[in-house]
């Protein structure tokens, strides 16, 4: 066993200890959905469903997405609505995430963009366009930080175009 085999043996394992860290992360949230108070049965199957597809490309993924950072995107698209939301489930679920060692970061998409005045990649633009309405009808950003938003849209929108050109 030369020096690669063991270098690419090292790196697929931080993926595999990684996919296994997010697995652990989807059935912790899966406990707290089946056991949800506040959630309906559609949006709890939708949760269940989104969270076994989730599971599986990080466990089966294509040969060109076995990548840490493929996982990385994973992990944010799985962790939006525990980010963006409140409620006890919500604090259940990072407390849980927390017992069992898995240090994910609960972080607010919409209110760091705003402190920074700018979106700062396709992935927090993303964010921003599914969440704003919510986070305005919950009351957690108000009229003046949506128009607000909506410049920072369109200026991420502008300098994508001209990436482009």
């Amino acid at each position: 066993m030369g020096w690669h085999a063991y270098k690419m043996t090292t790196k697929q394992q931080t993926y595999q200890e990684r996919a296994e860290q997010l697995v652990k992360t989807i059935d912790i949230a899966k406990k707290v959905i089946v056991n949800s108070k506040s959630l309906d049965d559609k949006t709890r199957t939708h949760f269940l469903n989104w969270g076994r597809d989730i599971k599986n490309m990080a466990l089966n993924p294509e040969p060109q997405f076995k990548k840490v950072a493929s996982l990385k995107y994973l992990k944010n698209d799985f962790l939006i609505y525990w980010n963006e939301e409140d409620g006890k489930d919500i604090e259940k679920f990072w407390s849980k995430l927390y017992e069992n060692g898995i240090d994910f970061e609960k972080k607010d998409t919409i209110q760091a963009v705003l402190k920074r005045k700018r979106i700062k990649d396709i992935h927090e633009y993303e964010s921003v366009i599914d969440n704003i309405v919510v986070a305005e009808q919950m009351g957690r950003i108000n009229k003046t930080q949506v128009k607000v938003l909506n410049q920072m849209i369109g200026e991420f929108e502008q300098r994508q175009t001209n990436k482009g050109k």
